[in-house]
């Protein structure tokens, strides 16, 4: 049994978070732990149809509600970023820190800083020196220095050649791919994604000798203290 209770996921986009550690979350959710996800951007390049460009962002936002519902996830957070351009300034950068010591995780998930996509290569940057920066004594108006235990970067695209870490996702791969399908306005842009997501559920399953599981690696940026 996973004992993290409070959790803090950080994603480029609003079907981020369900492709990597999906179903990490719903087993999270279900233990009773409460699972917070920090959405950098709008999604507002993610259509595919015409019709649906100055709209995209209200679909991907009703889109993320059915989703976070489905997954157990207690409240999403999105910073209004328009797509494409998240970067590691100042006020991004410091926002991150804020979050970090308003929620007070005991895990934090977030990209891997070599996938393809610039915003999560950017927010995978942010979010790492973000937690080092929260644990400081220091910026008393950004909420109470913290210390996140752990923390670990997710699987989209790019896969782990050396994962640090296995969870067992048997028996909620149902409520990732489920939440999956919530997003309707991505699938032709992700075609095969449900079939992906079993497929690298199995693989990671066969390493950890269950059914189903997800990867994780952790970050070296920060020690643990034991």
């Amino acid at each position: 049994m996973l004992t993290w209770k409070k959790v803090l996921v950080f994603g480029a986009h609003s079907d981020d978070e369900i492709i990597g550690p999906g179903g990490t979350i719903a087993k999270l959710s279900r233990q009773g732990a409460a699972v917070t996800v920090v959405t950098f951007t709008t999604g507002d390049m993610g259509y595919s149809k015409l019709s649906h460009k100055g709209r995209i962002g209200r679909i991907r936002s009703i889109e993320a509600k059915r989703s976070a519902k489905i997954l157990g996830i207690r409240q999403v957070v999105n910073l209004g970023l328009p797509t494409q351009s998240v970067v590691n300034v100042r006020e991004v950068y410091q926002e991150c820190v804020r979050l970090i010591r308003r929620f007070r995780p005991d895990v934090i998930f977030t990209h891997y800083k070599c996938d393809k996509h610039r915003d999560h290569r950017a927010v995978s940057e942010i979010t790492d020196e973000a937690r080092w920066k929260a644990s400081e004594n220091i910026m008393p108006d950004f909420g109470k220095p913290w210390y996140t235990q752990e923390f670990y970067f997710y699987e989209v695209l790019e896969l782990f050649t050396s994962p640090s870490v296995l969870v067992d996702i048997t028996g909620t791969l149902n409520a990732k791919v489920r939440a999956m399908k919530t997003q309707a306005s991505q699938m032709s842009n992700l075609r095969g994604m449900e079939r992906y997501i079993e497929g690298v559920a199995a693989a990671r399953g066969f390493l950890r000798g269950t059914k189903y599981a997800e990867a994780f690696l952790a970050s070296n940026f920060l020690p643990r203290k034991l």
